[in-house]
C-alpha cells in the first residue's frame, strides 16, 4: 500500500465508518451547541443568534478534535497500531494526515448543518463564510495536532477519556464562543487566549462586523496555529 492510499484508507476507517456504522454520533457531537443555540435564541429573543451559529460551528470543530485524543490513546495503547505501521513504510505524517482528514470527515455533517443554519438566518454573506471555512480548516488542524500531541503523552486510556472531556469544556464552554468577547475582562480574555478556539472566534467575531476586529487575536491565532501544527512530530515516539 501506497502513503497516499494508507491516508485515504484511514481517513475513510476513522472518519466516514465511524458515521456509517453509528450516525447517531453526529447527533451526539451535535446535542451540547444547538441545545445552547436554543437557550441562547429565547434569552436573547433572538439578538445573540448569530453568537450561537458561529459558536457552535467553532464548538463542533473544537470539541471533535479534543475527543481525537481518546481514539489516539486507545489504538496507540490498546490496539497497538502505531507499532505496527512503525514496521512499515508509513511515516508518522501519514498516520497524522490520515487521522487529521478521517476527523475532517467526521466533523463534515456538523459544520453542514450550521454553514445551512446560517445561510437561513442571513449570518454570513458568501465571502463570509469563504473566511470562515478557511479558519475553520487551519483550526481544526491545529486542534488536532494538538490532540495527537497530547495523547502521545499518556501512559494510560483510562486518563485519555478524562483529559478529553475537562479540555472540551474548557476549550467550548468557558471561551466566548457563544457571546461577544468584548464583555469579558482583558486579563480574563488574555488567559481564555491560551485556547485556540478564542482566538478563532475573536476573528470571526469581527469578519462579521459582530466586534470589533482584534489584531491580537490574529497574531495569536497564528502563532498558535504554527506551534501547535509542529508538536506532534517531536511529541510522537515512532520507533520499533
Amino acid at each position: 500500500m501506497t502513503r497516499s492510499n494508507f491516508i485515504l484508507a484511514f481517513a475513510w476507517f476513522y472518519g466516514y465508518s465511524n458515521i456509517r456504522r453509528a450516525p447517531i454520533y453526529i447527533l451526539a457531537y451535535l446535542s451540547l451547541p444547538l441545545s445552547l443555540l436554543f437557550f441562547i435564541y429565547i434569552i436573547s429573543k433572538g439578538e445573540l443568534l448569530a453568537y450561537g451559529i458561529v459558536g457552535g460551528l467553532i464548538s463542533v470543530i473544537v470539541s471533535n478534535s479534543i475527543s481525537l485524543i481518546g481514539d489516539f490513546a486507545f489504538l496507540r495503547l490498546q490496539l497497538r497500531l502505531q507499532d505496527l505501521l512503525v514496521a512499515t513504510e508509513i511515516g508518522p505524517m501519514d498516520y497524522i494526515l490520515g487521522l487529521t482528514l478521517g476527523n475532517f470527515i467526521y466533523t463534515l455533517p456538523g459544520v453542514l448543518v450550521y454553514i445551512i443554519l446560517g445561510l437561513i438566518f442571513h449570518v454570513f454573506s458568501a465571502f463570509q463564510l469563504l473566511a470562515i471555512l478557511g479558519i475553520s480548516a487551519i483550526l481544526l488542524i491545529s486542534t488536532t495536532s494538538l490532540s495527537i500531541t497530547l495523547a502521545s503523552l499518556i501512559k494510560h486510556t483510562r486518563h485519555s477519556w478524562g483529559l478529553s472531556t475537562f479540555l472540551s469544556l474548557i476549550f467550548t464552554i468557558l471561551p466566548p464562543l457563544y457571546y461577544p468577547y468584548s464583555i469579558l475582562p482583558k486579563d480574563v480574555l488574555y488567559a481564555l487566549l491560551l485556547s485556540p478556539s478564542t482566538s478563532a472566534s475573536m476573528i470571526v467575531q469581527g469578519l462579521l462586523n459582530l466586534q470589533k476586529m482584534s489584531l491580537l487575536a490574529i497574531v495569536v491565532f497564528i502563532l498558535e496555529s504554527v506551534v501547535f501544527i509542529s508538536l506532534p512530530r517531536y511529541a510522537m515516539k515512532w520507533r520499533e
